[in-house]
């Protein structure tokens, strides 16, 4: 049995895996932020350059180190923004 999560990405990642929404399933007893971006960099080798400098929001709330994730958590995926 897996859980599954719903992964937004914006800007530079939706570019590069050509999706704005992902379905990640994940094994309940990994259920991880660290696991979710194992499994995304993974399958969408293209998030792995991004890697170390992403925010984490989940449920729309910014997240730091690896938090736990359950069944239909909503995880956005944010790049630095830079502007002027």
């Amino acid at each position: 049995m897996s859980i599954s999560v719903r992964v937004l990405l914006f800007a530079a990642l939706q570019d590069a895996v050509g999706e704005s929404e992902l379905t990640v399933p994940l094994a309940p007893e990994d259920a991880t932020s660290t696991a979710l971006l194992n499994a995304l960099v993974d399958a969408h080798p293209a998030i792995g350059p991004h890697r170390p400098t992403l925010r984490l929001a989940v449920n729309q709330r910014y997240v730091r180190g690896d938090v736990p994730l359950a069944d239909g958590d909503e995880v956005a995926l944010i790049t630095p923004v830079s502007g002027g």
